[in-house]
């Protein structure tokens, strides 16, 4: 399926938008950029329309026109002057090698086949390792006059500071709920069901969409229950072992997922009628829990410390478990 790049169909954001636009209409475009936000947001999606905007041969105000030679080498993502370098996935960790940034630079430093300029984006930027951010360095120091590059990251500080130092910096916020709820009920979701994604996807229309087709949306209501249960006092050791075994068939992410949402209930606990809830849409069940506030110091810091075991080989379900008697205890 052929991609559409215009800037109408980016969510969010829009006074970065404009700007984006802005420098693309004025041929003012900075030589580097990083776009700097969580994931799931959008970056790469923006980063191809700034390139589809700057690769367009009929730009009208700074919007790709659709229908000229490079728009629709864009949309079938097969531009001789536009270059994508991702992470590659290895047995210990996703990184960017610097084999890759090399075939980067050769290509940055070619000549404009089809267009005027070349665009070059490196999404997961963090993700270079050292020989690889080094050697992009020294390009962004010295960039070749007719290539634009775009870095994306989810984690600014992983990234070098004379890196940063040599680009503009666009910082991404967060979509609103609203915006979620009315992008993923575009896509054909269920208006419940998209309100219960807008909540808990964190402003990343990207992790919505991931939890609605793993259906990981549900993780919550079972974080919901478990923390009732130790409230009630109701988490019994045969629910603790029952849960264990399911626990164990997760993945690792998706327990750190679920650990997350008995932390932002929690949280919501303590915040009830002081601060703006991350679970809204649970008001009236937040409502009905009360645990003393040295009980939910107590509950958070074992939240915490699973979060940080769970980065080890540590055995996943002996780990649940341990998890589940901690907070049992904790009451």
């Amino acid at each position: 399926m052929e991609k559409i790049f215009s800037w109408k169909n980016i969510v969010g954001n829009s006074d970065k938008i404009a700007q984006l636009k802005k420098f693309s209409a004025d041929k003012k475009f900075p030589h580097a950029l990083l776009f700097a936000g969580v994931e799931g947001i959008g970056k790469r999606k923006i980063a191809e329309t700034c390139a589809a905007s700057l690769i367009c041969e009929n730009p009208i105000d700074g919007e790709p026109c659709g229908t000229c030679e490079s728009c629709k080498l864009m949309a079938a993502n097969s531009h001789p002057d536009f270059y994508v370098v991702e992470p590659e996935d290895t047995k210990t960790a996703r990184n960017i090698k610097i084999g890759q940034i090399r075939d980067l630079q050769r290509e940055a430093f070619l000549r404009p086949i089809q267009a005027e300029r070349r665009v070059v984006i490196i999404d997961g930027a963090e993700f270079m390792n050292k020989a690889a951010a080094n050697c992009i360095l020294k390009t962004l120091e010295e960039p070749p006059s007719q290539t634009i590059f775009i870095l994306l990251t989810a984690n600014r500080a992983g990234l070098l500071l004379t890196i940063r130092s040599r680009c503009m910096t666009i910082n991404f916020d967060k979509l609103t709920a609203a915006q979620i709820k009315k992008s993923l009920t575009a896509y054909g979701i269920d208006d419940a069901k998209a309100q219960k994604l807008s909540v808990i996807s964190d402003g990343s229309l990207g992790r919505a969409l991931t939890l609605e087709k793993s259906g990981g949306y549900e993780l919550r209501d079972d974080a919901l229950t478990l923390i009732k249960q130790v409230y009630k006092k109701e988490l019994t050791d045969e629910i603790i072992f029952a849960k264990g075994k399911i626990f164990e068939t997760y993945s690792r992410e998706n327990f750190s997922d679920f650990v997350t949402y008995v932390q932002k209930i929690l949280r919501d606990v303590f915040a009830f009628n002081k601060f703006e809830l991350y679970n809204s849409d649970l008001k009236d069940k937040i409502a009905e829990i009360k645990f003393d506030e040295e009980n939910l110091y107590r509950m958070i810091a074992e939240g915490t410390q699973v979060q940080r075991r769970l980065k080890s080989n540590a055995n996943l379900r002996l780990l649940a478990e341990s998890y589940l008697m901690r907070l049992r205890m904790a009451v």
